[in-house]
């Protein structure tokens, strides 16, 4: 089922009130908004976009995982963004763990939150499909699909794509309950797959090569001879969003 809505002060929030006020159907849910007064990415960042300049929306999943498993479910997003695009003739790479990238810069952010009562997750998803232009603040990180195709997005279009493909990703998932049978798919859309990576962790931060994800959707980092694997936190990577 889709929602849709003119405005909102984030699709993700609105998901939430829904649950909070019982809504308890199995049913994945989506709700799309023309403008949100309140859109945030991750670590509390705020996400702007003039109305119907962008695709934005919420799903909202029950999943078929242990709750500290989730966050593969945003390494599904991101494939069934990409895959979405690619079908329109779009071709994107997937920064891990929750931007698509086009050419060097951001076009879409994926935030995926839990609600631990419910057993629920959302994941809310923004993605910049018919901006003109891009506030000069964000210029080196961001762009939209239109400047850099001439391409207008129909939003009906490819919320009905992404929303097929999510689901279709999803089944394999929840089937092996890990990244296995949708690893090596993954990674051929990985930005830094084989690149220098810079990894800001909170114990310091560390330098290294980037190797792929493992089965739980963490990333492999070579680092001083040894492999270590990043399941949360920053991690830049050179030529993407102006780092060098």
């Amino acid at each position: 089922m889709i929602i849709n809505l003119d405005e909102v002060d984030s699709t993700n929030e609105y998901l939430k009130r829904m649950v909070n006020d019982g809504y308890d159907s199995d049913e994945m849910l989506t709700v799309t908004a023309q403008f949100q007064t309140a859109g945030k990415g991750r670590r509390g960042r705020q996400w702007f976009s003039d109305p119907g300049t962008a695709l934005m929306f919420s799903v909202l999943v029950k999943p078929k995982l242990a709750i500290d498993d989730c966050s593969m479910i945003t390494l599904i997003m991101a494939m069934a963004v990409r895959q979405s695009l690619k079908d329109m003739n779009i071709e994107t790479l997937i920064k891990w763990p929750n931007d698509i990238v086009l050419g060097d810069k951001k076009i879409c952010g994926i935030l995926t939150e839990a609600l631990l009562e419910s057993e629920r997750i959302i994941v809310g998803v923004g993605i910049n499909t018919n901006q003109e232009s891009i506030p000069d603040e964000l210029k080196e990180s961001a762009t939209s699909i239109l400047i850099e195709t001439d391409d207008c997005i129909d939003h009906d279009s490819l919320l009905e794509s992404i929303i097929y493909n999510f689901e279709k990703l999803l089944e394999k998932l929840f089937k092996n309950g890990d990244m296995s049978d949708l690893k090596s798919e993954y990674e051929q859309g990985l930005v830094s797959l084989d690149k220098e990576v810079t990894v800001l962790d909170p114990a310091g931060e560390y330098n290294g090569i980037c190797k792929g994800i493992d089965n739980r959707g963490q990333l492999i980092v070579s680092h001083e001879g040894q492999e270590t694997y990043v399941y949360a936190g920053e991690v830049s990577v050179r030529g993407i969003y102006g780092y060098v």
